[in-house]
């Protein structure tokens, strides 16, 4: 049987490495799913930073799976994969980019990596998100949650990436998710300015295709004052 840390790039999956690391515990292989122009950029640099902690001090790597979530949305606007909200009406899009952008990705690379081999799939879910623990939807891959089994939240979780003398990683969804709260999008806007062109570009090419096909428009980056949901990723492959 393979054991593999799905890293996230967030709070709890940062801790659950640490404590992998610190404990020894038999990981085979830790898997990253990167989604390029669509992460978040402060995502993007703490992994590369956490990259170089596993590389210099435990000797381990992260193994990188890539998908182009913001190029395959500008190549194909009428794909919406994202739940956009509505520009001028109340609608939300349907949800289909956690699974096939992160859980599907990861699925096959396992079925790859490890042809034939049941694969504990280790998930960085705090006890006090336990409510967003699934089952897995792949025969062989089963899910754990050693964070839930030790009873550690998302605080704790902190304070051990902390104690490992690392910076606590920002929010690690994609930039312009739609479950974002304003204030996190517009903070990482404001520190990557280009992100604000971006979404400018994304958001003019679906709605054109919306517009052609009768469709209400999208807004890509959100004014309104929603509150942000906390369990709005599918099994735990976001926001950790």
């Amino acid at each position: 049987m393979a054991t593999v840390i799905s890293y996230g790039g967030g709070i709890q999956s940062t801790a659950l490495v640490v404590l992998a690391m610190r404990e020894r515990w038999p990981i085979d292989e830790v898997v990253h799913v990167d989604l390029l122009d669509a992460e978040s950029p402060a995502t993007r640099e703490y992994v590369a930073r956490f990259r170089e902690w596993l590389r210099r001090d435990h000797g381990r790597d992260i193994t990188i799976i890539e998908r182009d979530l913001y190029g395959d949305m500008l190549a194909r606007p009428g794909f919406t994969p994202v739940p956009w909200r509505g520009k001028r009406r109340e609608f939300m899009l349907k949800r289909q980019c956690t699974r096939e952008y992160k859980v599907q990705p990861l699925q096959r690379y396992l079925y790859d990596r490890y042809p034939g081999d049941c694969i504990r799939l280790m998930l960085g879910i705090s006890v006090d998100e336990y409510h967003r623990m699934r089952d897995s939807s792949a025969a062989r891959i089963d899910h754990v949650y050693p964070l839930v089994d030790r009873r550690l939240t998302r605080w704790q979780c902190r304070e051990i990436v902390e104690r490992a003398g690392l910076a606590v990683p920002w929010k690690s969804s994609c930039w312009f998710c739609p479950f974002r709260s304003v204030v996190s999008q517009w903070a990482l806007v404001q520190r990557y300015p280009d992100l604000a062109g971006m979404a400018r570009v994304l958001e003019d090419r679906i709605n054109a295709d919306r517009r052609s096909r009768g469709k209400d428009e999208i807004v890509v980056l959100r004014t309104d004052g929603v509150e942000e949901q906390g369990d709005f990723c599918e099994a735990g492959f976001c926001d950790v």
